[in-house]
């Protein structure tokens, strides 16, 4: 028996080094734990941008990317490849997924375990007034010169183990973040650029994927 266990592990072992031979160096791209226990399958679907936001360019774009990247960076969790994703999601609308009635269409997503769906719903700049915000990321800007920049995403957790889907999260994340009175112009001018993510919305957007992929993490990894 102990042998048994001792070659299965080197045999995951050998094929953990041969997938990051192949692909990028995200440990979530091999669905196993180092001990050989399976990580939760968790599906993200695309953020849905369900409010209007002043930036140029695809923000619920960005966000999906980030987060999916965080969350491969950290290897806690199995992420299913692009392709699988689409392949599924054609048989789902966005109204189903946002739907809290019917959970029955999260079950075409299977084998995963999980499925996160996320929108976008507010994202929004107002004037900064000392302790009406909460909570909120401080920053070292003069009180006169700072706005506050609000964000707010709907995270929704999809249990879909076996054949009754189960919700077991769903909440609004407030991330809200003080920020110079020119800062989202000067973030414009960076996008694209190394020096992003030190800009007052790079900095911002990181902390709220932080925040997100946090709770994705936490929940999907302590479901039993």
């Amino acid at each position: 028996m102990f042998r048994s266990v001792t070659i299965f592990r080197l045999l995951i072992c050998v094929l953990a080094l041969f997938s990051q031979g192949c692909k990028p160096q995200y440990s979530d791209f091999f669905p196993y734990h180092d001990d050989g226990t399976p990580k939760p399958n968790v599906v993200l679907m695309p953020v849905i941008a369900a409010c209007e936001t002043q930036i140029p360019w695809n923000l619920s774009q960005e966000f999906s990317s980030d987060v999916r990247t965080s969350i491969m960076r950290n290897g806690k969790l199995f992420v299913p490849t692009q392709q699988e994703l689409r392949q599924a999601a054609s048989s789902v609308s966005t109204r189903e997924l946002t739907s809290a009635k019917d959970l029955m269409p999260f079950l075409y997503f299977q084998p995963a375990h999980f499925v996160v769906v996320m929108e976008l719903i507010e994202h929004k700049q107002v004037p900064y007034q000392r302790g009406k915000t909460k909570p909120l990321y401080l920053a070292n800007v003069p009180e006169r010169e700072a706005k506050v920049l609000m964000i707010k995403v709907r995270l929704k957790i999809v249990d879909i183990r076996g054949g009754d889907p189960k919700l077991i999260r769903q909440e609004i994340v407030q991330s809200n973040h003080m920020i110079p009175e020119d800062g989202i112009q000067e973030s414009v001018q960076k996008h694209g650029k190394e020096g992003f993510p030190n800009s007052p919305l790079g900095l911002a957007y990181g902390r709220c994927i932080r925040d997100i992929v946090e709770k994705i993490e936490r929940v999907t990894s302590f479901q039993r």
